[in-house]
């Protein structure tokens, strides 16, 4: 699901969740908007080819949470992201 772009984002929080996400699902389709916790981690992020969108100007989970709001609220905006789906009920 990873591949076919089944996710509107990825975030990472380590290097070794890049690692282990591309190592069990592969990269992300092009369309996912990639975000990365800090710069080691968007350093490990590129070294796997993935393009890094969104990186807070603190290493933290809630810089991160919200640079990913702004940057979706942002490509929203622009016209470049489609309005948010529904979840679906199926299980």
């Amino acid at each position: 699901m990873i591949k076919t772009g089944g996710f509107d984002a990825v975030c990472f929080t380590s290097s070794s969740t890049v690692r282990n996400l591309v190592g069990i699902a592969g990269k992300p389709h092009a369309r996912t908007i990639i975000a990365c916790i800090g710069p080691k981690t968007a350093e490990t992020a590129a070294e796997f080819g993935l393009r890094v969108d969104v990186q807070p100007e603190t290493a933290a989970v809630g810089p991160l949470v919200d640079a990913l709001a702004e940057h979706a609220a942002r490509l929203r905006a622009e016209g470049a992201l489609p309005p948010p789906r529904k979840k679906s009920r199926r299980r």
